[in-house]
């Protein structure tokens, strides 16, 4: 599977950043300047679970270190979206780049699914042909804590999560535990727990952890942790400071003490 460059600065955005990029743009695609890490896994369904994409390739594991990717899929759909039966899926192959998702019959000159991912559970696709411009929606969102090591820009700081996997969406989805330790000094490791919840369909908020404290004594070890995308998670240390982390390759495959 030919994965395309991972191209990534991966960081949110200041109101300056921001503001400049909007008068760069001149009323052009903004999205395109900022980068996003979408989980694919799940199954991707309308709001009448008539229409629904299964991302078969490629691995979850994969998919979190990347904004670009070759994929294939299965669509399953009651209107014929990609000529799907009714009752049945068909396959498709195509491209996520920075959240622009295309897709189309192996062979066939043109898409027959395209659109954006515009949150972490929510994909917008256009209209194509006969088909009306929809949304899919994903009930949970693939956090894979546990693939690779989070680190800061700076280097100094390391996280090794060791869940959750993912976390449903909420309102009515159920906290997940979230455990690791932090491996900034690899020979003083220090354990952490915490709890995640999952994508607020409410307030749009994205899945987060209030607080990983240290189960020895209870210390507040970092805070106000959000999942950003599939490779950027933001914190508070203890001094008040905030915090980008991102997701890298862990070739060590790194634990934490029992």
């Amino acid at each position: 599977m030919a994965h395309a460059s991972k191209g990534r600065v991966a960081r949110p955005v200041s109101a300056g950043v921001l503001a400049a990029a909007l008068l760069a743009a001149c009323g052009g695609d903004i999205l395109a300047l900022l980068q996003i890490v979408t989980p694919l896994a799940g199954s991707w369904n309308d709001s009448a679970f008539e229409e629904r994409i299964n991302f078969l390739t490629p691995t979850p594991d994969e998919q979190v270190f990347q904004s670009q990717l070759n994929v294939t899929a299965e669509v399953g759909s009651a209107s014929g979206v990609c000529g799907a039966p009714v009752n049945d899926v068909v396959a498709v192959e195509g491209t996520l780049d920075n959240g622009q998702l295309s897709l189309r019959r192996p062979g066939a000159p043109a898409p027959c699914l395209e659109g954006r991912f515009v949150d972490l559970r929510r994909f917008d696709a256009v209209a194509n042909g006969a088909i009306p411009a929809r949304s899919y929606f994903n009930s949970r969102v693939d956090v894979r804590m546990a693939t690779g090591l989070w680190v800061s820009d700076s280097g100094q700081l390391k996280l090794k999560f060791n869940g959750p996997s993912s976390v449903d969406n909420l309102p009515g989805g159920e906290p997940q535990p979230a455990t690791g330790c932090d491996v900034s000094n690899s020979a003083a490791k220090v354990n952490f727990t915490g709890t995640m919840t999952g994508f607020n369909t409410t307030t749009l908020a994205r899945p987060a952890i209030a607080e990983l404290r240290n189960p020895v004594g209870n210390a507040l070890l970092f805070s106000a942790v959000e999942f950003v995308d599939g490779d950027t998670l933001t914190l508070r240390n203890t001094l008040g400071q905030s915090l980008t982390l991102t997701r890298q390759t862990d070739p060590a495959s790194t634990t934490c003490p029992v």
